[in-house]
């Protein structure tokens, strides 16, 4: 599923905080890892330009050569906007995985959500894992990925996650929790508002049991499932604070493109309030009319 890890990085500690999960995440899918980093200064004389194209390359070759093993990261160096060097060079490359950190900093700017990461994560057509600086497993150290929550809607769009997110159970031995939030809503007598959410209720856990017990049969040993009443994205940013050690994946439904950074979704309000990591898997789109 994935043919390589591209890891951003800034010259910050923040942005290199996602290091030891890209070379954990490797080893496990056992591809190589490329580095990328940006220089920003298109303005500038050609020869001061080379300058720092040498010196943002010898801090790649740097953090390359801490790698671990024979097999060292290729490290590149281009110039223009992050965002935009970041999706070109994953664009390079079919089945890329792009895991960076959601708020490193770089010169006076912050890879902060609404900003480099969240162009990323929004126009990519590839996977991204991101990383909040701040996510700390239960001993204060980094997280461990050991569970990964997967919030369902009961639509196909949704569901486009569920091979990305067995592939990863499988591979790195995860236990993979299903998680349906609903939130009913309607006019009505405070008796018919009962009547109504009971059958809310008992829709959303048969559609969830049903969906485990489903990927059960393909080869998904540990599952388990929840069923949350409230609003969508604030029942899932709590539920993944509440399980240690986890990450979250989910579908965007946002349109690919640079030139369209407006994601509009349960995952949109995800990106901004999640304080644990993040994958994302752009959803397929529609033929062009």
């Amino acid at each position: 599923m994935y043919a390589r890890i591209l890891v951003p990085l800034d010259g910050s500690e923040l942005s290199e905080q996602v290091l030891p999960h890209a070379q954990h995440l490797a080893q496990a899918f056992e591809v190589p890892v490329d580095l990328v980093c940006a220089v920003e200064r298109e303005d500038l004389p050609e020869n001061v330009l080379g300058e720092f194209h040498q010196d943002r390359t010898k801090y790649l070759e740097g953090i390359a050569a801490a790698f671990p093993g024979d097999s060292k990261p290729r490290c590149v160096v281009e110039t223009g906007r992050p965002a935009e060097v970041i999706l070109d060079e994953a664009g390079r490359r079919k089945e890329t995985l792009i895991v960076m950190a959601t708020h490193g900093y770089s010169g006076l700017q912050r890879w902060f959500v609404g900003s480099v990461a969240h162009k990323v994560v929004q126009a990519a057509e590839c996977p991204v894992l991101l990383f909040p600086a701040g996510a700390k497993g239960p001993d204060g150290g980094r997280v461990e990925l050991e569970h990964i929550i997967v919030p369902l809607d009961g639509s196909a769009l949704a569901e486009h996650i569920l091979p990305y997110a067995t592939h990863l159970c499988k591979v790195m031995d995860m236990e993979m929790i299903l998680l349906r939030a609903y939130h009913p809503r309607f006019p009505g007598s405070t008796v018919r508002m009962h009547e109504v959410s009971q059958i809310v209720r008992e829709s959303a856990e048969n559609y969830i049991a049903a969906k485990a017990e489903e990927l059960e049969r393909q080869g998904i040993e540990r599952i388990s499932f929840r069923a949350l009443r409230g609003i969508p994205a604030e029942q899932i940013t709590d539920f993944a604070l509440e399980t240690q050690n986890s990450m979250t994946a989910m579908c965007s439904h946002g349109r690919h493109g640079v030139g369209r950074w407006v994601m509009g979704s349960v995952t949109d309000a995800v990106l901004h309030c999640s304080e644990e990591p993040l994958l994302v898997v752009p959803a397929p789109q529609p033929p062009l009319e």
